[in-house]
């Protein structure tokens, strides 16, 4: 039945991603990606929410959401407000992540235990999910998803 679950999630977030695009001005600015090491994340000592360092042009999220299950982080969603470029964000995560990226907007980063996936919304807004790869099989579907 999980896993299950799993593969809805997975087909809806390719469907997603194949149907974004987006265009790339000259003008580049430094995207803020949330820290991926809140994944697995269970005390307060990990708790750094950005993985740069703020400064000058730069792009937080509008909205960072995460799913907890027994008190672990085991994903994470960012969402970026729909004047930034989907192709600017997809940077961002290249340069942390290039080797890991599997099809076009989804990454499986096998050290981290994590799959990275960039998809745009209905309302044009973009969104970056972490979900923590888990081999156990006992996480449970979000209680925060939202259907557009």
């Amino acid at each position: 039945m999980n896993r299950g679950y799993l593969v809805i999630s997975v087909m809806g977030c390719l469907l997603a991603s194949l149907c974004a695009s987006a265009q790339v001005g000259d003008h580049t600015r430094k995207i803020v990606l949330p820290n991926p090491e809140l994944i697995h994340c269970r005390s307060a000592e990990c708790s750094h929410l950005w993985k740069h360092d703020s400064g000058d042009d730069v792009v937080y999220p509008a909205q960072v959401l995460t799913d907890l299950v027994n008190g672990e982080v085991v994903g994470l969603t960012a969402v970026y407000d729909k004047s930034i470029p989907e192709a600017e964000i997809h940077k961002a995560i290249n340069v942390l992540y290039a080797k890991w990226e599997r099809l076009d907007r989804l990454w499986r980063v096998e050290p981290e235990r994590i799959v990275i996936q960039l998809s745009e919304r209905s309302d044009g807004t973009k969104q970056v999910i972490y979900l923590k790869v888990s081999t156990d099989g006992n996480l449970f579907p979000s209680a925060h998803i939202c259907a557009e």
